[in-house]
């Protein structure tokens, strides 16, 4: 099972520039890296983690936190304090959120409580690798390593039958798969009977809200101020440092929202329909025609006022911009249609995001700069994920028996 929250703290006044000092030697941390203050690669169930800062008009800046997780929430959470006091006692943690609101003399001891209680969970998200662990995205991995390695080595016949016993002997003898690469459990990503009538009866209630919620707010919604300034220069250059630093990026957007209470319960109504289309249609590891997205979630923070947007991504940040004003814009409208300044929509659903260039400028405007970012597995694509599992899957199937070699075609 996978959890993707954040976790918001409030930044005690004018401690925002001595959190910034404290994770400037983290930015961005991978599998290997010297620099790793959080114990983040000491952390088997971790896939992806950020840390921002971002400003509100009434409650300040905030400390966010992004988990995309394998297990439950306080397990993590538990599993972060404990590696965190392993490493230097805790110093570097309590540090950090001593400096929030609420924590100023907390103890090691009353760190889990602080931050569990700051836990937002996703109104709506999206996840690639469906019920994959991250042991079992690295396992096949290394599985697809070493097919690929033994039909590249001199003397391996051409014939389909011969690479195939090739290849399984060489995965029972590589120190890394053995065992492990037959034995692990790969858990289905299809909805039992009850599930699936769950979620339709959910997708259909809050359709028929939706619709209501559509023509009441249709007025607001066409009024509203679209915002068409261009992206601040400073903000620009802050915001591309951080980016394309490997094949895969990392995306923050905080965006404010209409607070009336029209659009605040149609905003409910749609993310209850983006979570039933993900549970429903989107649960094999691409969204659509969009196949870049690894974890991805909204959530809403400072009483409902904002939105937060996490996404973990592969490509540059523009391309995959263009993916989804190109792609999926009903589903970033239904999204993003009452944040203040956002291009114009029809009933939360046409224009908006379809609208390229200004959508692509209220995407910039709204996102903050990345802080601290760990990728578990920077040099696997969401396609080379998919890939693998499904390379895993079919020599599992040849390892009992079957004869088809068709699994060829995924190296």
């Amino acid at each position: 099972m996978h959890n993707k929250f954040t976790v918001v703290a409030r930044v005690r006044p004018g401690q925002q520039g001595a959190l910034v000092a404290m994770l400037k030697d983290n930015h961005y941390v991978f599998p290997g890296a010297d620099t790793d203050d959080f114990g983040f690669q000491d952390m088997p169930e971790l896939h992806f983690a950020s840390l921002c800062l971002y400003d509100d008009p009434t409650d300040g800046w905030s400390l966010l936190f992004e988990h995309n997780v394998d297990g439950e929430i306080g397990d993590h959470l538990r599993q972060l304090i404990a590696t965190a006091e392993a490493r230097d006692g805790g110093a570097f943690l309590l540090g950090l959120y001593r400096l929030c609101e609420g924590f100023e003399d907390g103890t090691l001891h009353q760190l889990h409580g602080y931050m569990f209680k700051r836990v937002h969970r996703p109104a709506a998200g999206f996840i690639s690798a469906v019920n994959m662990s991250r042991e079992q995205i690295l396992l096949d991995a290394a599985v697809y390593e070493v097919v690929d390695r033994t039909l590249g080595e001199a003397g391996v016949p051409l014939d389909g039958a011969a690479a195939q016993q090739a290849v399984l002997a060489a995965l029972d003898a590589d120190a890394e798969t053995q065992e492990r690469w037959h034995s692990l459990r790969d858990p289905g990503v299809e909805m039992d009977f009850a599930g699936k009538a769950k979620a339709v009866a959910s997708l259909l209630g809050h359709g028929i809200g939706f619709l209501g919620l559509a023509l009441i707010n249709l007025i607001p919604e066409r009024t509203a101020r679209m915002d068409q300034a261009r992206p601040d220069p400073d903000l620009r250059r802050s915001l591309e440092i951080g980016e394309d630093l490997v094949p895969t990026n990392h995306m923050l957007s905080v965006v404010h929202l209409h607070t009336d209470a029209g659009r605040q319960m149609a905003k409910r109504m749609s993310f209850g329909i983006l979570r039933q289309l993900v549970a429903l249609i989107f649960n094999k590891s691409f969204l659509g025609e969009i196949n870049t997205i690894h974890f991805a979630h909204w959530a809403f923070a400072n009483d409902k006022r904002r939105l937060i947007f996490v996404s973990n991504y592969d490509g540059s940040w523009r391309s995959y911009l263009d993916d989804f004003t190109l792609k999926a814009s009903n589903g970033l409208n239904l999204a993003w249609a009452h944040s203040t300044g956002f291009p114009k929509t029809w009933a939360m659903l046409w224009g908006g995001a379809s609208m390229g260039p200004e959508f692509i400028d209220f995407a910039r405007r709204s996102m903050y700069p990345t802080l601290v970012w760990y990728n578990a597995y920077p040099t696997l694509s969401v396609t080379n994920i998919a890939r693998n599992r499904a390379l895993r899957a079919a020599l599992k199937e040849a390892r009992k028996g079957s004869t088809t070699t068709a699994w060829l075609e995924l190296v």
